[in-house]
């Protein structure tokens, strides 16, 4: 059937059968419902339209949220105000409104009509989903045959949690230990599992696709996967000469050579060779299996060998557990769920859209949609983009096949971007397929007209721009009024489209994001400054207003990228304000310290807590004021006394009005004001109070209040609106929000520094075109994945779409030619995967040079691109001209200031030949990290990663980078528990990795941990959380200036010091920084370990001891065990009563990772003990 694409003329759009409004950014979406809303109050329109006019209680608006309700209910009053005024007036100013009033015939009525509109919006049927699905069951009993007695349950997160936990004690505690043991590496615990759950939980429409019986038990099912590896290995042993078959091949020799091939075979053969206790499938197995050697083959020669075939079919079903269990656990969760509600009486948000659904679709079922239709002869779904199919079906019943009334579906697929809720694009494509009559709106009346002529270049650069034929991208025109907005940036109108390429062939993510980052923030601050000087202009040119930093918004994708953009911002002063933080206000330091003040106040006479209290940075009280508050008795009286006085206030006014009269009496106002965050901070703390005085009411006790507060703090909710972390004030302040969050608003100036990345889809979920059905593969199959990725795509092509069309001058966006993981291919990068690759490379393979020429396609009158060299930016400090009364300002000439030689430094300052140390006020904030961060070759400062043929130890990236990745690694496990796959996963995501390095890591982590580290037999597996401290911070003071003569006279007395050449740097005066990677408690004795990451060649031979000795001597280990063992020294004297150096001090070991394997570590651990002459000796400097 053809369909009908006309442009849309609100005034004069017949209002019956089903029609879709598709509406692009910008175009004026809800002045479009406000208007069609007037008409049909006023009963204007054709002859083929309604006879009579509707009231707000017979107009159906339907969004899907409440915020979204609250605006359109605004909006229509104000419309519903202004035209009542206008035809009171008989005239307006209002273009649109003077049209609409032409075509009132008895403009008395009119105006009787738009006032009782006005007095009757309360009532208006303005409803978000679920309020329409539980109104109708309400309303309509007897039609739907539902008898709602049932109470709202508005949060199901409780029953969720309670459902699962029980599901993991039912089914996973009782588990043998080395099926347990498996379970654990893909979820640690229930609440991993949950969110593993949750996005498919209330999805009952979705196809679990597996090959897995549920009606068997966890153990068959393990038990059929050991048979399976065991039968493989089998298979694999009696299968004879495949490298004799495959060297006669045509195989590909650069893959396949003599170097590779007998090591891939030898290690499969090894493999095979084993007792099959877990899942762990040698990697090397793939490269063997039919499909593989068929690409790999120069003649796509079909090798003859069964064993091939049988790799192929053992690898094409997962060796996991993962995808029954997920079954069996939505199965059992949503059991669970459902009967749990039944017993509490209780209903959910989802479940009033499948009752009404079913009620719908009962034999009976048009009984109820008439009386709907009836009562609502007319809706108006807004965002219809972000339905899903039983949304859709409710509506579909409703209103289809009637010329009685209307169904409006208004929305707009390319920003259809929320399928994390639930929100389903493809059903909006099926509507699109079977409704006759769209229309579209077509004027951007947001944007200038080169912000919106950009937009149409990048993406009609791109046959299908977002992936899929059925979202179209149409030509959009700009409004008239819009032609001359621009953003001058030094007397030069700048490009609507700016993108801001990073030099390099190819870049990895973490190192994009901090480039681009800088870059954003520079650029930020050389507006600010243009713009303080008179140079940065927003609006026409006659007439124009100064860029300030309330027009800039930086937008992101997460929280993360939020972080990264704050501190970017934060280094050249540039003050900014996050606008999606969903935290619970109970996750902030603010409430910890709330709590110390209440047990306090509540129990002055604890010493323990109070001493908690006076350590807050809330009072600011310096560890000097302390404990001289602590050795006066005096004093510490005078300080009970008030905390006495806080109490009686309490008990009296309540918790809020002692927390006021806290904050007047103890300055903590202004001990915030001085703090990084001010703002921030007090905001919080006013929050707390407000939270803390409504949980009163319900707690009988100051008591029951504290522990109320405790409970809350130990399990932050982020999903209570009014616990949930308050915005703050964005007056001049740079704003950077998500842009989900973004959607719908607009902004004068548009930063989006990230979006080059991409993450590729991590399950087989998608949407199958001949069933129209949500598939999630359990299994994973190859064909499915892709398809999931490309959806992945789809999304972050409307992600970008909705990121863009927020500017109204101007847009930057940062660009990199990036890669993910192995830089197996140094000069093609992964940037053709991700949205801006898409549309700019069309998705084709490039290296950087290409995807230069590639943009110059973009170099235009409304966008340009420039080639990014990391300009540094200025410190910011927004200076408000009128504060100062220049006349009355007497200056003085300062005097110079005092010279100080007060210092503080750190190791590796030290080792800088002829340099002093000094630091600011910020970086006095930071405390240098003498970890893993120095354990780099200086020659190899930047993240280089090896072209390796093979995943190893050995062959992992090189660099700075690659050390925090593992530092951070082994400082955040627990040495005895089973390391997390999964978590591991997500840790080689977040660094950039790829997958292939998985194994590879989690084996050489399992051989750290299990080294013999000295003579006492002591391995990192035997330590426990209790007995280790990881980044144990200190700061050494100096009792006289510290010369290289009197350093170097002690180390000399160390052997390793004694064959180094001196040590040479000016006179320091201060205390000395840094942190210890690990200490740990081994039988009686305090070890301190440091590891190291260096390369010393491809295999285990290269380390030796008298290589790691040289490495010791080179990178000056020495002084930097000494100091070490020195803060420990210091620190173990004042905390044991009965310290003695040689009883407790066990010694130093220095752990070089990459030489870590499975049996001799001899040459790979450096370990030492210092003279107690020699600790005496170095105590004294």
């Amino acid at each position: 059937m053809q369909k009908v694409c006309a442009k849309l003329q609100p005034l004069t759009l017949p209002l019956k059968g089903e029609i879709i409004i598709e509406a692009s950014a910008g175009t004026g979406k809800t002045f479009t419902i406000g208007l069609i809303y007037l008409r049909l109050l006023l009963g204007l329109g054709q002859q083929s339209d309604f006879i009579r006019r509707l009231s707000v209680e017979e107009i159906l608006v339907v969004t899907f949220t409440e915020a979204s309700t609250a605006e359109l209910r605004t909006r229509i009053r104000s419309n519903i105000h202004e035209l009542r005024i206008a035809c009171m007036r008989r005239h307006t100013s209002n273009p649109v409104l003077a049209q609409l009033i032409s075509k009132i015939t008895d403009l008395p009525q009119a105006i009787s009509n738009l006032l009782i509109a006005e007095r009757h919006m309360h009532a208006a049927a303005i409803f978000t989903i679920h309020g329409f699905c539980q109104r109708i069951l309400h309303m309509k009993t007897f039609e739907s045959g539902v008898l709602f007695k049932q109470e709202l349950l508005i949060d199901e997160t409780s029953l969720q949690r309670q459902a699962t936990f029980d599901f993991w004690r039912r089914y996973c505690y009782p588990l043998p230990h080395q099926i347990a043991r498996i379970v654990r590496q893909l979820w640690v615990g229930p609440e991993q599992l949950l969110e593993t759950l949750s996005p498919w939980l209330y999805r009952e429409e979705i196809l679990l696709k597996t090959t897995h019986d549920i009606h068997e038990s966890i153990e068959q099912q393990h038990s059929k996967i050991i048979e399976r590896i065991k039968h493989i290995k089998q298979a694999w042993l009696s299968a004879p000469n495949i490298q004799e078959l495959l060297e006669k091949s045509s195989i590909n020799r650069r893959s396949y050579n003599r170097k590779n091939l007998p090591y891939w075979l030898d290690s499969i053969t090894k493999w095979a060779n084993t007792e099959t206790v877990d899942y762990f499938i040698v990697k090397y197995l793939a490269n063997f299996s039919q499909r593989e050697l068929l690409n790999n083959s120069a003649q796509m020669e079909q090798l003859n060998h069964p064993i091939f075939q049988q790799i192929d079919t053992f690898l094409s079903n997962p060796v996991s557990l993962r995808g029954y269990l997920i079954t069996l656990a939505l199965k059992q969760i949503r059991c669970s769920i459902k009967k749990e509600k039944s017993l509490r009486a209780k209903i959910g948000f989802h479940d009033l859209l499948t009752l009404l659904h079913s009620s719908l679709h009962k034999p009976n079922g048009t009984i109820l949609a008439k009386a709907i239709q009836k009562h609502y002869p007319v809706a108006l779904i807004d965002e219809f983009q972000d339905t899903d199919i039983q949304q859709y079906r409710i509506f579909h019943a409703i209103y289809h096949n009637t010329s009685y009334s209307a169904l409006l579906l208004i929305g707009d697929p390319k920003q259809a971007i929320y399928a994390f809720r639930g929100a389903d694009v493809f059903t909006y494509m099926r509507a699109r397929s079977e409704i006759r009559t769209r229309y579209t709106l077509e004027t951007n009346w947001r944007s200038s007209k080169d912000m919106v002529n950009a937009v149409n270049l990048l993406f009609l650069n791109h046959e299908n721009p977002f992936v899929f034929s059925e979202i179209p991208f149409t030509h959009v025109k700009s409004a008239t009024p819009n032609d001359n907005l621009h953003f001058s940036l030094n007397s030069k109108i700048q490009p609507a489209i700016k993108f801001w390429l990073q030099p390099g062939n190819t870049i990895n993510a973490s190192d994009y994001q901090e480039f681009m980052a800088q870059q954003c923030a520079a650029e930020i601050s050389h507006w600010l400054h243009a713009s303080k000087h008179r140079k940065a202009f927003l609006g026409y040119i006659d007439n124009q207003q100064s860029v300030r930093a309330s027009d800039i918004t930086i937008l992101v994708r997460s929280r993360s990228e939020a972080e990264i953009m704050r501190r970017a911002l934060y280094r050249l002063n540039i003050p900014s304000v996050y606008l999606s933080n969903r935290d619970s206000i109970f996750s902030t330091l603010e409430a910890q310290e709330m709590l110390y003040l209440l047990q306090a106040i509540f129990k002055p006479d604890k010493k323990s807590i109070l001493l908690s209290d006076l350590a807050t940075s809330l009072l600011d009280i310096d560890s000097e004021t302390r404990c001289s508050i602590q050795n006066q008795e005096a004093a510490w009286n005078s300080l009970v006394k008030r905390l006495i006085d806080y109490h009686k206030c309490w008990k009296k006014h309540g918790v809020l009005s002692m927390l006021r009269k806290l904050i007047q009496q103890e300055k903590i106002s202004e001990n915030l004001l001085e703090s990084v965050n001010n703002t921030r901070r007090l905001t919080n703390l006013i929050h707390l109070g407000e939270v803390l005085q409504e949980a009163s009411l319900g707690c009988i006790n100051e008591q029951v209040l504290i522990r109320w507060l405790t409970t809350r703090i130990q399990k932050p909710d982020g999903n209570i609106p009014s616990q949930r972390i308050r915005p703050e004030s964005s007056d001049n302040l740079v704003k950077i929000i998500t842009i989900h969050k973004s959607k719908g608003l607009q902004y004068p100036l548009v930063w989006i520094p990230f979006f080059s990345t991409f993450r590729e889809a991590q399950d087989a979920v998608y949407y199958d075109h001949q069933t129209f059905t949500t598939v999630l593969d359990l299994q994973k199959n190859t064909h499915n994945m892709i398809f999931a990725d490309q959806e992945r795509l789809s999304e972050d092509l409307r992600l970008l779409y909705v990121a863009l069309t927020r500017a109204i001058f101007h847009c930057s966006v940062g660009i990199a030619p990036l890669f993910i993981g192995s830089r197996k291919q140094p000069s093609k990068s992964h940037w053709h995967r991700s949205a801006l690759g898409y549309l700019i490379q069309k998705g084709q393979v490039m290296d950087a040079s290409s995807l230069q020429s590639a943009l110059q396609a973009f170099n235009t009158e409304t966008t340009t691109v420039t080639i990014s060299l990391g300009h540094k930016g200025k410190l910011w400090q927004n200076i408000d001209n009128h504060a100062i009364d220049v006349q009355n300002f007497n200056h003085q000439t300062l005097a110079p200031p005092v010279k100080d030689n007060w210092k503080i430094t750190s190791y590796s300052d030290l080792l800088q030949k002829g340099k002093t140390t000094s630091i600011s006020n910020i970086d006095k904030l930071l405390l240098k990290n003498l970890s893993i961060h120095s354990a780099v070759n200086k020659s190899n400062t930047k993240s280089k990663i090896l072209e390796c043929e093979q995943y190893t130890q050995h062959t992992f990236p090189r660099g700075a980078k690659s050390g925090v990745f593992l530092h951070k690694l082994l400082s955040s496990i627990d040495f005895c528990a089973p390391l997390s796959i999964t978590w591991l996963e997500r840790q080689i995501l977040h660094y950039g990795l790829s997958q292939e390095w998985v194994p590879v890591i989690h084996g050489w982590i399992q051989n750290i941990l299990h080294a013999t580290l000295n003579e006492t037999g002591v391995s990192l597996y035997n330590i426990p959380m209790k007995d280790r401290q990881v980044e144990l911070k200190f700061c050494l003071l100096f009792s006289q200036p510290l010369t290289t003569e009197r350093l170097n006279r002690i180390m000399t007395h160390d052997p390793l010091s004694a064959s180094c050449p001196p040590l040479r740097f000016e006179q320091i005066e201060g205390m000395l920084e840094g942190s210890i990677d690990l200490v740990f408690f081994w039988e009686g004795k305090y070890y301190l370990l440091d590891y190291k990451s260096h390369w010393f060649g491809e295999s285990i031979s290269d380390y030796t001891k008298n290589r790691i000795t040289q490495a010791m001597r080179e990178h000056r280990y020495d002084l930097q065990y000494q100091l070490y063992t020195l803060a420990l020294h210091r620190y173990l004297r004042h905390r044991l009563v009965d310290y003695h150096y040689q009883k407790h001090f066990g010694g130093v070991i220095y752990l070089f990772l990459r030489g870590v394997n499975k049996s001799d570590n001899d040459n790979t651990i450096y370990n030492t003990f210092l003279n107690s002459d020699f600790i005496t000796s170095i105590d004294q400097l």
